[in-house]
């Protein structure tokens, strides 16, 4: 597997949701004219260190349900451009999600609780260019439950980008999470999850 190290951190996790139409419809959610977007602090992240790496995660406790979304990552390099793609996962606070929802008010606090980011190891856009076309997917427990690929997203990878850019000042190292297809569900302790993205990346995630 060909992976690159991060060489740069930005200073934010940009999430876009409801990028994928058939995980807007299983949310019971109307579908937007654009992504919702919102922000993880860094400091929210797990970093797996190589392909194969095995990251541990520990749960929220005492906040209800928390649901795995799997997601492709974009990184942006010096010049602002995506040089290196992965695979992640953007964990939420489904329960406290569906309240403040109810309610009106912004996401922030389901989305960006200590572990609810986790950032796999980078694969350089030059040794992967059929990464839109390549399905990705997650397992937990050998049990195959998202499997997705970003053609399949409402909107391009380059609009999803532009999207961004007029929503945030972008800086180098900044992380673009780009949505999850149909398939979310709970977590508990004690699962182990896989991220597979052809032959190209492999990581498994444990659960406590």
């Amino acid at each position: 597997m060909a992976a690159s190290s991060p060489t740069i951190k930005g200073d934010k996790l940009i999430c876009l949701g409801k990028t994928y139409l058939l995980h807007a419809q299983e949310l019971g959610d109307a579908v937007p004219d654009r992504p919702v977007l919102f922000l993880k602090p860094p400091s929210a992240a797990v970093y797996a260190s190589a392909p194969g790496a095995r990251v541990p995660v520990e749960l929220v406790k005492g906040k209800g349900n928390v649901h795995y979304e799997a997601e492709v990552l974009l990184r942006l390099n010096s010049a602002l451009e995506v040089d290196a793609v992965s695979l992640g996962l953007d964990l939420t606070l489904r329960d406290l999600q569906a309240t403040i929802k109810k309610n009106g008010h912004p996401w922030e606090i389901s989305k960006a609780f200590p572990n609810s980011a986790v950032v796999g190891p980078w694969v350089s856009l030059e040794s992967f260019p059929d990464y839109s076309e390549t399905e990705f997917t997650f397992s937990i427990d050998g049990r195959e439950r998202q499997r997705g690929a970003l053609k399949q997203m409402m909107y391009s990878t380059q609009q999803a980008i532009e999207i961004v850019r007029d929503s945030f000042t972008l800086v180098p190292g900044d992380v673009i999470f780009t949505g999850t297809p149909h398939g979310v569900g709970p977590l508990t302790p004690g699962q182990t999850g896989r991220l597979q993205w052809g032959d190209k990346l492999s990581y498994d995630v444990t659960f406590s």
